[in-house]
């Protein structure tokens, strides 16, 4: 967000950078209200499957979840935190590159780009090789493609991507056992599941704009 600031200030001063700031909350441009279901509830379906597969896995995954009661606060905190990304990668950065590359070449781009922000934290903290693939590269490229497919659909809201983010970002935080049961075995359970997801919206929406549903009447 400060990175897109700083560069719509050189090219449109204060404006620029009031008219992106307001894109945070343009949920008014998600006309058809039926793109908050996946916004929604796609991710914690997920992480819903992730658990059942972990248990027939026979993983170390708790039997009883109980939600933290501070959720609903974590999920503020959490929207902010997304809004901090969204306003620059989806707000500012999705649209020019979808006008020079394909929706999913942009969305690769981006999420490599976003993927690697996260790696000096993740090689602090002593993540396995493993885990920074399958949660720092795979997971940064699959979600963003998810984003660009969600943002496309809803007549190019960011507030979409914020949200859709925040949730994820919730989701994963209060899964049982926590986000470190969620990576057990490197997380390729969680994050192979998002990945097929993201796989299965490029074959059903189509790579060139991630909008067009390949099953749609014609003149629908």
């Amino acid at each position: 967000m400060i990175a897109a600031s700083i560069l719509l200030y050189r090219e449109k001063k204060l404006l620029g950078i009031k008219n992106l700031l307001k894109r945070a909350f343009d949920y008014k441009r998600i006309t058809k209200k039926v793109w908050y279901v996946p916004i929604i509830f796609l991710m914690p379906f997920i992480y819903v499957l992730t658990y059942i597969l972990m248990r027939f896995a026979g993983l170390p995954v708790p039997n009883v979840w109980n939600p933290p009661l501070l959720t609903p606060l974590l999920f503020i905190a959490l929207f902010f935190a997304a809004a901090g990304e969204e306003i620059g990668y989806t707000g500012y950065v999705t649209d020019p590159m979808q006008a020079r590359y394909t929706a999913l070449t942009a969305s690769i781009i981006i999420g490599l780009i976003h993927g690697a922000w996260h790696f000096p934290s993740e090689i602090s903290i002593g993540q396995s090789l493993g885990l920074i693939i399958w949660g720092g590269v795979i997971l940064a490229v699959s979600f963003r493609i998810l984003t660009v497919w969600l943002y496309n659909n809803t007549g190019k809201s960011v507030f979409a991507a914020i949200l859709f983010h925040a949730v994820t970002n919730t989701g994963r935080s209060i899964f049982p056992g926590t986000r470190s049961a969620f990576e057990l075995g490197d997380g390729t359970i969680g994050y192979g599941l998002i990945a097929i997801t993201a796989l299965i919206v490029v074959f059903l929406w189509g790579s060139k704009t991630l909008a067009r549903f390949r099953y749609a009447r014609s003149g629908a």
